[in-house]
């Protein structure tokens, strides 16, 4: 009988040891679960990120590439305005105004430029009366005047505007 009380105790024994390493089996298999959980989430948040990401790349990439179509030859056109302001203050030149042919010429060239510029819609704004505007104008003095303060009284360049950008600021004297 001892001897059948003592099998049964070890198998007892037995019985909570390897409960016991069955418990342990699950808790560590539980712990593992739990950080291979984490990892995924972490792998997913991080996917979620770079697809956001990746999306937004995109955007700016489209953006820019329709600013540079819209405005194509925005350089181009900015360098002809120079040549504008030349054919403009040539004109003003009291020895081309008394020579017809001169100036006749000289105004076709001016008024097929202006035409192109049209074409591109590129448009000149008026400055004078107007308030002073830092988005469109550049003060290049400031002078006493009867009229209120901040209007443009002088105008040296003509502003331009391309589609909806600046593309030269007028360049004007601001009452005081």
């Amino acid at each position: 009988m001892s001897k059948l009380k003592t099998t049964n105790k070890s198998n007892i024994q037995h019985k909570k040891k390897s409960q016991s390493k069955s418990l342990n089996k699950t808790k560590q298999l539980n712990n593992t679960i739990k950080e291979l959980r984490i990892k995924l989430e972490l792998n997913e948040d991080k996917c979620i990120r770079l697809l956001a990401e990746f999306d937004n790349y995109k955007k700016r990439k489209n953006i820019e590439t329709d600013n540079l179509i819209k405005y194509e030859g925005y350089d181009f056109f900015k360098s002809l305005l120079s040549i504008l302001d030349d054919i403009d203050r040539t004109l003003q030149i009291k020895d081309v105004k008394n020579n017809k042919s001169i100036f006749n010429g000289f105004g076709m060239i001016k008024d097929k430029i202006i035409s192109l510029l049209d074409s591109k819609n590129i448009i000149p704004y008026n400055s004078i009366n107007e308030i002073f505007n830092p988005d469109l104008h550049e003060a290049l003095m400031v002078k006493k005047s009867s009229k209120k303060t901040n209007t443009i009284i002088e105008e040296f360049e003509k502003g331009y505007k391309y589609k909806d950008k600046v593309l030269r600021h007028a360049k004007v004297v601001v009452s005081k």
